[in-house]
């Protein structure tokens, strides 16, 4: 490999090697600068790579890490809980009887649900489409 794709190495005109020359042609292919920096920066990069995974795992047991499928489930049961008693407030919250009150309480209701849904579509609209420019 070193002899017909790097040509490091020079094979002699009879298909063999000069075996002195070929001996320092690889020892200064080994002590090429260039060759041992890119060696050295990718021995870095997977160093920095294993550190960063490290401390996401050490992370994640001291519990600053939660996932984001939990946080996701928490967001829904939060949100639930709240639409419900929403749903609930004109007929709990309007004297019996008063109809205006009820209909003014359930409008806000209608609007600050709709609100609710026009955001969280807004946003998911927002996480497809970067989601989509960090795949091209």
């Amino acid at each position: 490999m070193l002899a017909d794709v790097e040509h490091v190495i020079v094979r002699l005109p009879n298909g063999l090697f000069d075996q002195d020359d070929a001996r320092l042609r690889y020892l200064r292919w080994l002590r090429d600068p260039e060759r041992r920096s890119a060696r050295t920066q990718a021995d870095a990069d997977f160093v920095k790579a294993k550190t960063e995974m490290l401390q996401l795992k050490l992370a994640e047991k001291r519990s600053e890490l939660v996932r984001q499928s939990d946080v996701d489930a928490l967001i829904d049961e939060l949100v639930g809980i709240t639409l419900t008693a929403m749903s609930s407030m004109p007929a709990r919250c309007a004297p019996r009887g008063d109809l205006a009150t009820r209909r003014c309480i359930e409008q806000v209701v209608f609007e600050v649900r709709t609100e609710i849904a026009n955001t969280a579509r807004r946003k998911a609209g927002n996480r497809r489409s970067i989601y989509r420019a960090n795949k091209r």
